[in-house]
């Protein structure tokens, strides 16, 4: 009887947990419509840096040229993503745009091609403030380059300085090989010339060119787009002395400069080159440009005069006429010393009489060429040898 008991009680106890935990839906229910929740991702752990950026610390340029730096080959490989960072003060460049701006223009990578590229003519030169807004670009723009490739690389990063210099403006009339061209301008002359300024290879889009006068300024510099030139009576206004205008060219954008050059235009009284004599002091000329020498004889004429004395260079011979017709001068009987201008003519049995009308050329120190003639009378001595 026991042991039947104790099984019955047993299948009771066991019937009552089944039939409590049927009647629980939070405890036995299982609910097929939740959503399972996704295994998070296994974390990639990078496999290193990428190759460094290869850049100067210090990119110089002058306003035009450009600058392309290669990157690393494998970038192209990795899936490389670029960031430039600007650290110089945003300032404004015009209503329209600010530093940041211009930069972010002038500055980029060419993911195609895998570089680096300056346009320095998006930008301006260093170190210049503005003459429309009075706001000044700093010394050097301070640059970070990003190079990132997360997360199978540890990012690269390169900072430098970009410094861009002005371009030179160019004087067509003068010598722009000189650190400051300058040229001889005669007073009689003033009104007869014009100076032209030129930008070679830059876009003259919205630009402006401005033309300073060192010194103080006498207002009888005009200028007109890229042309210099001079108001009536310039300089000493007795045009006898002479007198020097020291300027500053510039080619400007939104106020600041793009190009600028300094140059020197030296006005200077006429220049007197004559076979004879001129006095200042009484405005005198005595001409002996015209003279008889007996023919087939050597001969040697005076020096010519140039006043003011010291812009006298050189001499040289144009050319020369007989009689209104060319002569060769093949034998070179006829010639001129270089360094005073004093004609010759050579021992000869070849010339024939008549008139050998000789042109001469000065070169005076102040780059100006001077012409004048010279004409010979050559004829058969007289028998008492006297030469007229």
């Amino acid at each position: 009887m026991t042991k039947f008991y104790v099984k019955r009680m047993g299948q009771f106890a066991l019937l009552l947990f089944l039939f409590s935990a049927c009647d629980s839906d939070d405890d036995f229910m299982i609910d097929t419509g939740a959503e399972k929740v996704p295994e998070p991702p296994k974390e990639i752990e990078p496999v290193g840096y990428l190759a460094p950026l290869q850049l100067p610390d210090t990119i110089k340029l002058t306003y035009g040229e450009d600058f392309i730096g290669k990157l690393p080959e494998e970038y192209q490989s990795q899936n490389v993503s670029f960031e430039l960072q600007f650290h110089s003060e945003n300032i404004e460049i015009s209503s329209e745009k600010n530093l940041e701006q211009v930069l972010g223009t002038g500055i980029y990578v060419e993911e195609t091609t895998n570089k680096l590229m300056i346009d320095s003519q998006q930008l301006y030169p260093n170190n210049f403030s503005s003459s429309v807004n009075g706001n000044r670009l700093p010394e050097a723009y301070e640059v970070t380059l990003t190079a990132s490739a997360s997360p199978t690389y540890l990012p690269v990063s390169k900072t430098f300085f970009l410094k861009i210099a002005p371009a030179s403006v160019q004087i067509e009339e003068m010598d722009n090989s000189m650190a400051i061209p300058f040229a001889y301008q005669m007073y009689k002359d003033s009104d007869a010339i014009t100076y032209h300024l030129s930008t070679a290879g830059l876009g003259l889009e919205n630009t402006k060119w401005q033309l300073h006068q060192n010194g103080r300024p006498d207002q009888k510099v005009i200028l007109q787009d890229n042309k210099v030139s001079f108001a009536e009576k310039p300089g000493d206004p007795d045009q006898e002395a002479e007198w020097t205008y020291d300027l500053v060219a510039s080619l400007e954008r939104n106020g600041f400069t793009l190009a600028t050059r300094q140059f020197r235009i030296r006005f200077i009284p006429e220049i007197k080159f004559l076979y004879g004599m001129y006095y200042a002091d009484l405005n005198l000329t005595i001409y002996t440009n015209r003279l008889h020498i007996p023919l087939h004889k050597a001969y040697q004429s005076s020096a010519p005069q140039i006043y003011p004395e010291k812009y006298k260079k050189s001499f040289s011979i144009l050319s020369i006429e007989k009689d209104g017709t060319v002569f060769s001068n093949e034998e070179e009987i006829i010639s001129i010393d270089p360094e005073t201008g004093q004609v010759k003519v050579a021992h000869n049995h070849s010339l024939n009489a008549g008139e050998y009308l000789i042109k001469v050329e000065a070169q005076t120190t102040t780059g100006l060429s001077f012409k004048t003639t010279l004409t010979l009378i050559m004829s058969q001595a007289s028998e008492d040898n006297h030469e007229h």
